[in-house]
């Protein structure tokens, strides 16, 4: 059994989890649609979060709501909030059953994971770990953080009849019945943001940039029931694409006075498509596709200390590579303690979204909030379409409370 696929190029330590990237590059790659940041309020709502935009993870999603915290918009403090470590973890059913594997024994984690999924061979075990970390801090509406983010994802493809590998040799024959399809992501790198409220109006403009470093991999590992392929593993592990660049958004947000609350919102993420340039010589460039969204939320006034919202949304308009019925989110929200989740003491969530239903829950504490999600996410594996269950927590430390 290989424990040692993935080589230790680069590591960032999120959650106690510790995560090494390689690729084997050939061309120009195209980043799979992949969320830039875990967060457990949207993904509790199916995701539907630009035509709302009420807190500090709108520099994500919408940066027109930088600074726009619902009651904190009204304070007299310029501090609207900060918050460390601001820190999401997330897995789904089959990652998280592995846990013990690195808590109580020498095998890495997720290395674990991999190997297993392989050696059972089973489709529908499919790998999913992440974790990000995001301190931050706005004032008025400008907003400054760092993103730290790690991924994980993956499933197992088992053949028929075995195949001969590519490594196969006369002197050393090789053959594999299996494979596992790889996609991994680490970035790290600060985000800049700005809410502007556009004058005799109440309409709020945003934008927002990042700079990431990147190391990723998307190929895939020959294996067989004992294992991955020695070969295979190792050519995996002593190649990895490195990148780095700058990604621009931009967000446009329209509140309606009336008794719904009702306001418009769209965005452009990665505008023009971002094209990360590679680090070294053995690394190729990477691009994201822009992500073209739009949607409206109600939140009318059911009372001074409950509150009720919900939201519709299409994103990744223009990607052609998404089916146009995952493109649809709606969430909906009830709060109470506040009439917006800002205030409240507990917000309860769900929604749909990528052919599945969500459900979220926040905790607000005197200096802390608690937040889960659990969320689906349509898998597509060579047996077809997978509904994959998943589940996020997020503990935020707010420091301006």
């Amino acid at each position: 059994m290989k424990k040692n696929f993935i080589f230790n190029k680069k590591k960032f330590v999120l959650f106690l989890i510790l995560l090494n990237y390689n690729f084997i590059c050939r061309a120009n790659i195209t980043i799979p649609p992949l969320d830039l940041y875990l967060d457990p309020h949207a993904l509790g709502m199916g995701g539907a979060f630009v035509g709302l935009a009420n807190d500090e993870n709108s520099i994500f999603s919408n940066p027109a709501g930088i600074g726009f915290f619902e009651k904190r918009e009204n304070s007299k403090s310029i501090l609207k909030f900060a918050s460390f470590p601001n820190i999401t973890a997330a897995a789904n059913s089959y990652s998280a059953g592995l846990l013990d594997y690195y808590f109580n024994s020498n095998t890495k984690y997720p290395t674990k994971e991999l190997e297993n999924s392989i050696e059972n061979a089973n489709p529908t075990d499919i790998v999913y770990s992440r974790a990000s970390l995001f301190p931050t801090v706005v004032i008025s509406h400008f907003q400054f953080g760092f993103l730290a983010d790690t991924l994980v994802t993956g499933y197992t493809t088992k053949y028929a009849a075995p195949k001969t590998s590519a490594f196969s040799t006369q002197s050393n024959p090789i053959t594999y019945d299996r494979i596992f399809s790889l996609v991994s992501r680490t970035q790290a790198g600060p985000c800049f943001g700005v809410g502007i409220p556009l004058p005799s109006s109440n309409v709020s403009f945003g934008v927002g940039a990042r700079y990431l470093e990147r190391a990723s991999i998307i190929s895939t590992i020959e294996g067989n029931q004992n294992g991955f392929v020695k070969e295979s593993s190792d050519d995996t592990s002593n190649k990895i694409n490195r990148t780095q660049g700058v990604a621009i958004d931009i967000g446009i947000l329209i509140p309606f006075r009336s008794v719904l609350n009702f306001k418009i919102g769209a965005s452009a993420l990665d505008i023009g498509n971002t094209t990360f340039q590679p680090s070294d010589n053995n690394s190729t460039k990477e691009i994201e596709v822009m992500n073209l969204k739009t949607g409206m939320s109600i939140n009318p006034s059911i009372g001074k200390d409950v509150g009720f919202l919900m939201s519709v949304e299409a994103e990744r308009i223009n990607d052609q590579r998404v089916n146009d019925r995952d493109k649809l989110r709606v969430g909906s929200e009830l709060s109470f303690g506040s009439f917006n989740n800002s205030d409240a003491f507990i917000s309860l969530r769900a929604g749909y979204s990528m052919r599945t239903v969500s459900a979220g829950l926040t905790l607000s504490t005197l200096f802390a909030r608690l937040e889960f999600a659990t969320f689906g996410e349509a898998v597509q594996t060579n047996d077809g379409v997978v509904a994959d269950r998943r589940y996020a927590f997020r503990l935020t430390v707010d420091l301006n409370k």
